[in-house]
């Protein structure tokens, strides 16, 4: 079987791929990249939105298939599109698109990550999971683009733009639901091996029945087989190590793309660096990264690739600090350009870690827990953002205190994810369930 030959496992995915373009342009949003001023509440109120869909879709993830939930979220990514578009300047429309969006993405966040790991052949799991951050980067710089070419002048509201974006990437993702064909693991639970058979038939071509695809369906029987032998007690307990792990490695996400880092680069942009650039490149920078990550995943693997982009990360991040530490600097041209450059290559190695965090998650849990281990990680994360955007103020000793913090972070997990974290490429889930089980994995390849 070649790799062309699972490309039905990337074609199911694409009405997510829509409904996490907007996801990212909503979290561009909270981290900074709009017009007009905002209160706190608009910046993490689609974070809480996230939060409680993410809860929901942990408990309906057993019960529904996943077109389900991509209708669901495609109609709330609607809806929350007409009310950016009708009421760009009405502050509670737009609260509650913000919300409603959150919602969404929460609601397909989990059952994407837990149906793609199920899906995906082992030699190509990482490109599959991998596509939730790199849509959201892109989605991000959409939102970061269209901002800095915005006329401060122009009558029509930049959130009228926005509105549009979502409704189209909505309408898109609602009319593309049909694409979606179920996880066989989900029918195997269910006792229903021929409408598993079915799943795995569509899921590789050419879409016949074949002894390989037997052996494919034996092979998932015996993991649903070996996790519900577990239980579900037995099966939290052996998703405790992972889960401390994982808590650490979604949460250092949240600061790899913050909203002190953003004020940061708005401030070099106008001491100096001048124009309207930094944005668009910044975060066209963060998604080039996302793009060289998903590529490398399923060759190089998921731990170099994900190792490197924390360490990099660490190190500029003590270039950046000690820059911003002293306000003599703040006047310079010359500190500020240099702060400039490190904030963009930053952005790069952040991207280049974002999509191991999602391909971690689709691999790390026993299967009857997963979906709330995994929203437990999400959850962590928001709250990680929302805690930032409540309390940074752009001065001296906050951005100093950010950014020591946001480096020292940086090396720790690299540091702990170095023994800790395993290697999962070309690994049934099975396999690297196992692996995540161990505290000590010093192999990275």
């Amino acid at each position: 079987m070649t790799f062309w030959e699972d490309r039905p496992q990337t074609i199911a995915v694409i009405p997510d791929a829509f409904i996490f373009l907007t996801s990212g342009m909503n979290l561009a949003l909270s981290m900074g990249y709009y017009c007009n001023p905002v209160t706190s509440h608009f910046l993490f109120s689609w974070l809480v939105g996230v939060i409680i869909g993410a809860l929901f879709s942990a408990y309906l993830v057993k019960v529904l298939i996943k077109r389900y939930f991509v209708l669901l979220s495609s109609f709330l990514v609607v809806v929350a599109g007409i009310l950016y578009t009708a009421c760009p300047y009405d502050n509670m429309a737009l609260l509650a698109a913000r919300y409603i969006n959150g919602i969404a993405t929460g609601l397909i966040t989990v059952p994407f990550i837990v149906h793609c790991s199920e899906i995906s052949a082992t030699r190509k799991r990482g490109i599959e999971l991998g596509l939730e951050q790199l849509c959201i980067t892109l989605g991000v710089f959409i939102q970061a683009t269209y901002i800095s070419l915005w006329n401060a002048g122009n009558t029509f509201s930049p959130l009228r733009i926005h509105g549009i974006f979502c409704l189209g990437f909505g309408l898109g993702a609602l009319g593309l639901a049909y694409l979606v064909i179920e996880s066989p693991i989900f029918y195997i639970r269910r006792a229903n091996d021929a409408q598993a058979m079915n799943s795995l038939t569509c899921l590789q071509l050419p879409t016949v029945l074949s002894d390989e695809k037997k052996l494919l369906l034996e092979e998932h029987k015996n993991y649903v087989m070996l996790n519900e032998y577990f239980g579900t007690s037995n099966s939290f307990l052996r998703g405790l190590a992972p889960l401390l792990r994982m808590t650490f490695y979604r949460a250092a996400l949240a600061f790899s793309f913050s909203l002190p880092y953003n004020n940061q680069l708005y401030f070099v942009m106008y001491m100096g660096v001048g124009g309207q650039w930094t944005g668009p490149v910044s975060t066209a920078l963060r998604f080039l990264g996302a793009c060289t990550a998903v590529s490398m995943l399923d060759m190089i693997g998921r731990k170099i690739v994900g190792l490197m982009g924390l360490l990099v990360m660490g190190g500029i991040g003590i270039g950046i600090a000690v820059i911003f530490a002293y306000f003599s600097n703040w006047r310079q041209e010359d500190q500020m350009r240099l702060a400039c450059v490190l904030l963009l290559i930053f952005q790069y190695f952040a991207g280049l870690y974002a999509p191991t965090t999602s391909v971690y998650l689709g691999e790390a849990f026993p299967m009857l827990m997963k979906p709330f281990l995994i929203t437990f990680c999400i959850c962590v994360e928001c709250v990680v953002h929302i805690i930032v955007i409540c309390t940074f103020k752009f001065d001296v000793h906050p951005i100093f205190v950010f950014n020591t913090f946001t480096y020292v972070l940086m090396f720790f997990c690299f540091l702990l994810f170095l023994i800790t974290i395993p290697e999962t490429k070309l690994t049934t889930l099975s396999e690297a369930q196992e692996r995540f089980r161990l505290w000590i994995n010093l192999k990275s390849w």
